[in-house]
């Protein structure tokens, strides 16, 4: 049957990617409760989070989310263009655009939506794109799907970029502010600089610096970013997506982005949440603090395990390379109650695999000391075998 035929191909590719050390896995959490999370009735010291304010597991905020499910139920029923837009929607819209530093706002359902969205919608075959070769997938399959021609240039290499804004003159140059797996940031003098000299459009994604770098959280690429994408389900303890932007750019994606038009809105008590959630992050300064002493504590004592650390903020990599032996590593580690994400290909290239270990504002510094001796016990027995 040509149905069997092509499950068993399915099949044969997902073991594959298995043999290769490649395999994914779905954790059962059951629980949660500060820096750690319940996996097979036991807490494990969690460095997988991306709640890095903590925000997540507020309860004051909890109580308020649950205030307004019982106020306005449970979903919005209907899309944005429909009756899916609330007036605590374009209020937190206006309350994004404001705190950070723009003219306006859109909010969409997630942070790859949004960056699908976003640039599949502004560019076309007649636009030539120039991206950092690490840009996040959401960002590749917009620009794939916008038909635009586009070239890559070296991971935060602004040489290469300049190199490139020669041989293509380029509408838009797209960027991280703080890439998730690198753990680095482009030079934005320099990215400044060139914009200064070509005049492109500059896109940032500031998922995961908005809310922890930068003056109040307002990230990293405010000098030179025109639109910069945030996402609600990081450090804003939510879900949810938005898009900094002129006002041109949100009008274009309300009458022509598909992913914002044709999908059904957040709940209606959504742009509550977020006003709440954005209140308690610009109050967040101690916060903000104590996870850039907990980075600089990291990247003191983890090395000290015996892998080679990149980063200084609250994302660090812990470079391995080969696939086998990173998720070899990641398994050791549950096994002594720390959970470490072991970020293999292609999340990243091939060969370069690595452990990464996200920090939050509910860990402590003695968390840092436990992981540091939990790798090295690790590794200790890995050269032993």
């Amino acid at each position: 049957m040509p149905e069997q035929n092509f499950l068993e191909r399915l099949k044969n590719e997902t073991e594959a990617r298995r043999q290769a050390g490649l395999g994914r896995e779905l954790l059962p959490v059951t629980g949660r409760n500060g820096a750690s999370v319940i996996l097979d009735g036991r807490a494990h010291l969690n460095f997988s989070s991306n709640d890095f304010l903590g925000l997540a597991q507020d309860r004051e905020l909890a109580e308020t989310l649950a205030q307004l499910c019982r106020r306005f139920g449970s979903g919005s029923g209907a899309s944005r263009l429909v009756t899916g837009t609330t007036r605590s929607t374009l209020d937190a819209e206006q309350a994004l655009a404001d705190y950070f530093g723009y003219e306006s706002c859109l909010i969409l359902g997630s942070g790859f939506l949004a960056n699908l969205t976003l640039i599949a919608t502004l560019f076309s075959e007649r636009d030539t794109l120039l991206l950092d070769k690490r840009a996040h997938t959401s960002t590749l399959a917009g620009v794939r799907h916008s038909r635009a021609r586009f070239h890559t240039f070296r991971h935060n290499r602004m040489s290469h970029l300049r190199k490139l804004l020669m041989a293509y003159p380029a509408q838009a140059v797209l960027t991280e502010s703080l890439f998730s797996m690198d753990a680095d940031s482009p030079d934005f003098a320099a990215l400044e600089a060139l914009k200064s000299e070509n005049g492109f459009l500059c896109i940032v994604d500031e998922a995961h610096a908005f809310g922890v770098l930068g003056p109040g959280g307002r990230g990293l690429g405010r000098a030179v970013a025109d639109v910069a994408v945030g996402t609600l389900g990081k450090a804003f303890g939510l879900f949810g997506a938005f898009i900094l932007c002129p006002r041109a750019v949100r009008e274009h994606l309300i009458h022509f982005g598909q992913g914002f038009i044709y999908t059904t809105s957040l709940p209606p008590w959504h742009g509550d949440m977020v006003m709440a959630m954005l209140d308690r992050v610009g109050q967040s300064g101690a916060r903000r603090e104590h996870l850039r002493t907990l980075g600089n504590l990291a990247c003191k004592e983890l090395p000290e395990a015996g892998l080679q650390v990149r980063g200084e903020a609250h994302i660090l990599a812990l470079e391995v390379g080969e696939e086998n032996r990173c998720q070899r590593l990641a398994t050791a580690l549950r096994e002594a109650g720390m959970l470490v994400f072991a970020a293999r290909y292609p999340t990243v290239p091939l060969g370069q695999a690595m452990l990464r270990v996200c920090l939050t504002a509910e860990h402590d510094t003695d968390d840092i000391f436990r992981l540091r001796d939990a790798i090295s016990n690790a590794l200790h027995r890995e050269s032993a075998s």
